[in-house]
């Protein structure tokens, strides 16, 4: 085996007790709360999105505005990694709604 080989993936887990089955379950339930609150942040972010679409399609500019999004990017990809992008790319697409 090469020294730089990663053990862990090789050796099994220990059995979960009671107690870290409580504690995941409790944990599980603060992912649950948290994804809960994501998804109102999301659709509250989606209407005001749709809001200032108008506003801009009502003054004559386009629907969807490039450098607004780039740095909608840069900023999730500076908060969370290179991953963070992958969510902007989802956030961006539910937020700019329907074509018209």
């Amino acid at each position: 085996m090469n020294s730089t080989t990663d053990v862990s993936a090789e050796t099994p887990a220990a059995p979960v007790t009671a107690t870290e089955s409580g504690n995941t379950d409790t944990l599980r339930g603060q992912i649950d709360a948290l994804d809960a609150a994501i998804g109102r942040l999301v659709t509250e972010r989606a209407q005001l999105s749709r809001r200032i679409q108008t506003a801009r399609i009502n003054s004559g500019g386009t629907r969807v505005e490039l450098g607004r999004e780039r740095a909608i990017h840069d900023h999730y990809r500076a908060a969370l990694g290179p991953d963070g992008t992958a969510i902007a790319d989802a956030v961006l697409r539910v937020c700019r709604g329907a074509r018209s």
